[in-house]
């Protein structure tokens, strides 16, 4: 399974590939996003300067466990793993600024079933 993050503050996130050990999805979120402050306060300072394309980046493929509370997701098995090739996580923010998630973790690879 390929993953993806756009969540460049993450303690996870390192070059546009998570590497937490497990991933927890629910309610279309991704619950082991973990905000670095560090990263956080970069990003405020400097921008996404040096963000790499998701083009450049080596896939991120691993058997990873990943669990996936959303039922009515396409990809949603019966013992809550997820059946895509692979999931993408971005940033959850409405476009009046409100999100999508607490933690504005979105998971972008969810398809209603």
């Amino acid at each position: 399974m390929e993953i993806r993050c756009r969540k460049t503050d993450c303690s996870y996130n390192t070059g546009a590939s998570c590497k937490a050990a497990k991933i927890n999805v629910a309610n279309g979120c991704c619950q082991t996003y973990a905000k670095n402050d560090l990263k956080q306060a970069l990003i405020i300072e400097n921008g996404n300067l040096f963000e790499i394309s998701e083009e450049l980046v080596a896939k991120n493929v691993r058997n990873v466990p990943l669990s996936c509370q959303q039922k009515n997701c396409l990809y949603h098995r019966k013992d809550c793993s997820c059946s895509a090739h692979g999931i993408t996580v971005i940033d959850g923010e409405l476009e009046d600024g409100d999100t999508v998630c607490s933690k504005n973790a979105e998971c972008a690879t969810f398809v209603p079933s």
